[in-house]
This record gives structure tokens, sequence and C-alpha cells, in this order.
């Protein structure tokens, strides 16, 4: 089929009247913002991840929505201790206990003795590899050094260590097979640490804290976060250097199922009370805002999140529910 010839002028009119369209109609121009402030929107459902309830002022359960199950969690101190879900490792979930003196990880499952982990120290960190199957730790030595730990969360035994430096501050985030996502500052640097060839790699010049090897997905410091001039970027793991989103009011708190998006809490030098949706090359998606207190607590699809909500008047948080723009209270947290 021949070609139908349009006259330059034509032409010319034709995209002049076309340009107005193309500038307003990227998806950022129309994200919305939304006010969460929990107390005046409705109470829909429960979560549909795993969260804490108290059934009384003495009692702390785990709720497992996809049976309904409810695991008691007793007491590591007393009444006042404050429990937080790393998440769910097989039938069972570990938890992080904080009391005082008390600091310590521990698992629960229904029909199964509660166990003790290991105890922790008020600076070290610890979260569940993205599949369960290991748990992530650093353990503060009294020698000065800081060592990143693999464990078996159903045991508690240490499956592999590694010695850093203590201005190294490691970060271990994820495991694939036996290797193991590490971030570390001092320089800021994100490595790979083999803990069968015992090798540690370093893939990128800025300091890893959020990741998952399944999902190809990665998100850096290009300093500590408390400095005034801190970034954050999100590549991926196996193409580190290669920046998809560079933001520096922002900090990853965890991306979708899917790795298609992320949702941001402010970074550490920031005081913002705002959680973002991003497309995962950045595109603003939504913004949500409560002056009173507000953090990303879990993604329950690819597209629907929860987040930490405060009153004005309490310190007692809701779990909201936000689906975009449409959103409800769907636990009171403990």
């Amino acid at each position: 089929m021949r070609g139908i010839r349009i006259p330059a002028l034509a032409t010319a009119i034709l995209a002049a009247l076309m340009l107005p369209v193309t500038l307003v109609s990227p998806v950022s121009a129309a994200a919305p913002t939304v006010d969460v402030r929990p107390l005046p929107l409705p109470i829909g459902e429960s979560p549909t991840v795993p969260y804490l309830d108290r059934p009384s002022d003495t009692s702390v359960v785990v709720v497992d929505p996809k049976t309904g199950a409810k695991t008691p969690v007793k007491h590591v101190g007393d009444e006042l201790d404050d429990f937080t879900i790393l998440g769910r490792s097989g039938s069972g979930f570990v938890l992080r206990a904080r009391n005082r003196n008390i600091d310590r990880l521990i698992r629960v499952q229904i029909g199964v003795a509660q166990r003790s982990l290991t105890d922790m120290y008020y600076a070290d960190l610890a979260r569940l590899s993205a599949d369960g199957r290991y748990l992530l730790n650093t353990k503060t030595l009294t020698s000065g050094g800081i060592q990143a730990q693999v464990r078996n969360p159903t045991t508690g035994v240490v499956v592999a260590r590694r010695t850093f430096k203590a201005s190294t501050k490691p970060d271990p985030i994820d495991v694939s097979g036996t290797r193991v996502l590490v971030g570390g500052y001092s320089t800021p640097r994100t490595m790979i640490w083999d803990w069968k060839t015992g090798t540690v790699k370093t893939i990128a010049s800025r300091a890893a804290y959020a990741g998952n090897f399944a999902l190809n997905r990665l998100a850096t410091y290009t300093k500590n976060p408390s400095a005034p001039d801190a970034c954050s970027v999100v590549s991926t793991v196996s193409a580190p250097a290669t920046t998809l989103w560079r933001g520096c009011l922002e900090a990853v708190a965890s991306f979708s199922p899917d790795g298609a998006r992320f949702a941001t809490n402010a970074i550490a030098h920031e005081n913002l009370v705002v959680v973002r949706r991003r497309s995962i090359r950045g595109t603003l998606l939504t913004t949500y805002r409560n002056p009173n207190a507000l953090w990303m607590y879990a993604w329950e699809s690819n597209t629907r999140i929860l987040m930490r909500s405060y009153p004005a008047d309490s310190d007692n948080s809701w779990l909201v529910r936000c689906e975009v723009a449409d959103c409800e209270r769907s636990w009171r947290a403990y």
C-alpha cells in the first residue's frame, strides 16, 4: 500500500496540536496525594499478612491470615515486652523481643515449644531471607568486630559466619544458595559473601540496605543515610551500576512481591511523615501522608500496601490498607 503524503505545513500543525498532550501525559503528573490519618477511615477486613494481636493486656499472639490460627507468644521478660515479626519460616514465625536489657530472637509455632534462637545487642541487625529459609543477623563481638551470621531459623544453629571490622557495619540482606548479599559502610559498598568458597566480592560502591536475589532488586545508600547529602539508589543485583531510580529524600522500605514497584519511607536525614509508592524506575504512583506519623508496613499484593498510621492523640497505631487512593483501617496495631 502506498503511503499517504502529508504536506509539510499540515505536519507541523499536527505536531503542534499533539505537543500539549505529550507534556501532561506522564503518570507522575496525576499521582494522587492521600491523607491516611486512621480514625476518619472506614474499618475493613483484617490484614492478609501475619500480624500481632493482644487478645488481653497480658497475652500476645501471631495471627496467620492463611489459616486463621493464632500462635501464642510467651513473654521473654514481662508484659512490657515489645515484639516485632521478622516473618514466616516454614510453619512458624520468627520474632524479635525487646524489653529493657532483653533483646532476643525467638521462634513460635503452634504445637511446638517457643524457642530462643539467639540473644542480640541493641545495634545488631536481624531479618529473614526472602524465602524464609535463613535467619540473617549481625553479632557485636567483644573483640570489637561485627560478625555477619547465617542461621537455621528453626533451631538457631549458625550455618555460616564472617567477621568484619566494626567500621564496616555489615548488613546481611538476602541469600541465594551459599551467596549472601551484604551491605557495608566506612567506605560504602555492596558485597557478595560466598560462605562455601570463603570469598567476599564488592559489586557496588554504595551500601546495600534492601534487596532480593529472586526478584533481582537492590537498594543502596550513597553514604550513611543520616548524612544530609546521602541519597538512595535502586538497581538490580545483577547490574548494580545501572541506576533505575535515585532519590535523596526517600529510602526503600520494601519491594512489591513481583518486583515491579517499591514503597519508601523518609530517608534518615529527613523528618517527613510520608510513604510513597513508585514504579521500579521511580515514577511516582501515590503519596500517602499523616502529620502524626506514618510508616510502610507490608505489601498485601503487588499494588496494595499496609501502613502503620497514628492518630493525633494516641500512641496506639493502626494498620491502614490502601489500594492507590482507596484506604481503610485494617487493624489496631500492636
